[in-house]
């Protein structure tokens, strides 16, 4: 027996530290719940719980930032009814106006009408905005950079890729140009006589040259009359084979500053094969005089033309960005390539992109010279609106709206002023519903996707949270069994250490 060293009291000391111990992490656990309260209690758990916890809270922010998704479109879908419904008046008021029992005034009225509702969809176009953004001007529409000059890109879809795209300019698109047969024979001092007064017909307006009008008065009839039929009207000094002295604001040709003497010529604003101009004259005394004197007999007729164009081949003789099943087409300078799997590329071209010169003496232009203009467009990934909706990077959907303006939409020039015009018209609305429809059907698709995605971010952060629980979380009923079994253990413990301190006193009856 040795009272130096007692050995049974260490032995139960130790026992009873290690159940202190065992005790403390279980009071710990069972009053905070968490199972790990430390990285010493599981490091590697730890490292995964602190990553699954950054992974739900990422997940809670993306739900907001496609609720923000949400939102964006639903302002960009209000404002889109409206302009449906704008563009299903224009239809109304375009097949009203096509009946010929429309006088010109009342055709007037109706113009107005479709001047001031082209007016407001501009206005909903550039002033429909989220948190300053707008939404339906083509800011929300991948940029694409021209090697051309005035060069705009109206359509390219979401499943072209980024990249350089080709099309090649053999001949450009062209007005309805009217070449005259003569020259203004009146002088600026003379007046329009009895036996000279008569009725000009321009697409079917009427312009009623009356007794007594100066050279300045039938000239401000017949541009006026022009400006309202969707046309321009102007005079030149002289003719030649080419049109390039002047671009293209005036065909081509260099406007003369002196009335008497001069050409008249009339062309339709707008280019391409479904423009046409008819001119009539019910007097051959005022036709002669006005140097067109085969709208007096036959009548004077002249026809658009349509841009001629293809895609741009490479030196190997493959195409370039497009792929060989696609498609070219052009209406006027507005040239289509369309694709399989719904791919589509608009471009509106300027009229003298290839420099093509024009031979107007005969009724349809046609091309006397010029060049092969490429048109290289480059198609970036920038321009679109990421909404972030994932807790990882690159995870977003980008929104692409389209322009909803009457550029895009083609109505920015509609005329109903004439029943030809009318006629026109009413295709161009039809065409400008479908691209409506078209634009708001993307619009309600990007609204479903989010929702789904929203759905997905909710079961998402569920799972996780399960996940998260079943790494952190302490199982109570688990934890009081250890609890339990502890404090038992640790009572003992300390009942064997009392025991163990008095055992050295038996040595003092050895000394008695």
């Amino acid at each position: 027996m040795r009272i130096n060293v007692n050995i049974s009291a260490i032995v139960s000391n130790n026992a009873l530290q290690r159940s202190e111990n065992r005790l403390s992490e279980s009071i710990k656990r069972l009053s905070s719940g968490y199972k790990l309260n430390s990285s010493a209690d599981d490091p590697a758990g730890c490292a995964i719980s602190e990553k699954m916890r950054l992974q739900i809270k990422g997940l809670d922010q993306s739900d907001n930032n496609a609720a923000d998704g949400i939102s964006i479109l639903n302002i960009a879908d209000g404002a889109m009814t409206e302009v449906q419904n704008m563009l299903v008046r224009m239809k109304e008021l375009a097949v009203q106006a096509a009946n010929d029992v429309n006088s010109d005034g009342e055709r007037e009225a109706i113009q107005k009408e479709l001047n001031s509702i082209n007016k407001e969809i501009d206005r909903i176009a550039n002033d429909t905005e989220f948190n300053t953004q707008p939404l339906l001007n083509g800011n929300l529409m991948r940029r694409v950079y021209s090697n051309v000059q005035g060069a705009t890109q109206i359509t390219c879809t979401d499943n072209l890729v980024a990249g350089i795209y080709g099309i090649t300019v053999t001949e450009d698109a062209r007005q309805a140009v009217m070449i005259p047969n003569g020259t203004i024979t009146m002088s600026d001092a003379a007046t329009i006589t009895k036996e000279q007064a008569g009725k000009i017909t321009l697409n079917g307006y009427g312009i009623d040259i009356s007794e007594g009008d100066t050279l300045n008065d039938v000239m401000d009839k017949i541009v006026a009359a022009a400006n309202k039929s969707g046309a321009k009207a102007f005079v030149v000094g002289s003719f030649a084979n080419d049109t390039v002295a002047n671009g293209t604001e005036y065909a081509g040709y260099l406007p003369a500053t002196t009335v008497s003497g001069s050409s008249l010529v009339l062309m339709t604003n707008e280019y391409g094969s479904d423009q046409s101009l008819t001119v009539t004259c019910d007097n051959k005394l005022l036709a002669n005089l006005l140097g067109i004197s085969d709208a007096a007999t036959d009548g004077m007729v002249s026809q658009g033309k349509d841009a001629v164009v293809d895609i741009t081949k490479d030196a190997n003789g493959k195409r370039v960005g497009f792929e060989d099943s696609a498609v070219i087409s052009s209406k006027g300078t507005v040239i289509t390539i369309k694709d399989v799997n719904n791919k589509e590329f608009v471009v509106d071209v300027p009229g003298n992109t290839a420099g093509t010169q024009f031979d107007d003496s005969a009724k349809i232009a046609k091309k006397t010279g010029g060049d092969i203009k490429e048109v290289e467009q480059e198609v970036t990934d920038v321009g679109t609106m990421s909404i972030h909706i994932g807790a990882n990077q690159d995870q977003v959907i980008k929104i692409d709206i389209p322009p909803i303006t009457t550029y895009a939409l083609g109505t920015d020039n509609i005329n109903v002023m004439t029943g030809y015009t009318a006629q026109r018209a009413i295709e161009t609305v039809d065409i400008a519903i479908t691209r409506a429809n078209d634009i708001r059907s993307k619009i309600g698709a990007y609204e479903n996707r989010f929702e789904h995605t929203r759905n997905n971010l909710s079961t998402s952060t569920e799972n996780l949270t399960k996940s998260l629980s079943t790494v952190t979380d302490t199982d109570m009923a688990e934890e009081m069994v250890e609890y339990t079994s502890v404090t038992v253990m640790t009572q003992a413990a300390t009942s064997i250490l009392s025991q163990a301190n008095e055992r050295p006193s038996t040595v003092l009856q050895l000394l008695q």
